[in-house]
């Protein structure tokens, strides 16, 4: 079944997770803090004529169960970022500095196009653009072969 999985589209992806996962481990110990802060409070006792019998209607109950949550998927987020960059970090460092600027510029730069990177790279190298373009396969070829074990 690992041959039929498309590598190259599952690096590319892997490339432009990195910010948002380097986001996740930055700001976990805020994120933590602060849904441990909103868990934690006193209410005022409010008074009613009738008492109530749903949960409902107990702030106190839902709020703890909403920090609850809240840190439990802050936990697995935090989990699943630490479990990714074991994977990916490895197989980046093993890229030339030139590997990483060239997938750095074509995949992971936010809001810009394949063809904005291909041109930074053309000015940077001074190359034609079918060069950069292969030099942009290859780049990413090496890196598929470092986390998968094939580019194909």
């Amino acid at each position: 079944m690992w041959n039929y999985l498309d590598k190259r589209r599952a690096t590319i992806a892997a490339l432009k997770d990195y910010d948002g996962m380097k986001l996740i481990i930055d700001s976990y110990q805020d994120d933590l803090k602060l849904a441990k802060e909103q868990t934690i409070g006193i209410n005022s006792p409010q008074y009613g004529f009738a008492p109530s019998g749903t949960n409902k209607d107990n702030p106190t109950e839902h709020r703890l169960l909403h920090g609850i949550d809240q840190t439990t998927k802050l936990n697995e987020r935090y989990q699943q970022a630490q479990l990714y960059f074991k994977w990916f970090e490895p197989a980046w460092q093993e890229l030339s500095r030139d590997e990483r600027f060239i997938l750095d510029v074509c995949y992971r730069t936010p809001n810009q196009s394949m063809n904005e990177g291909l041109t930074l790279l053309m000015d940077k190298y001074f190359i034609a653009k079918t060069t950069a373009y292969n030099r942009k396969n290859k780049a990413l070829d090496h890196l598929t072969l470092l986390l998968y074990g094939s580019h194909h």
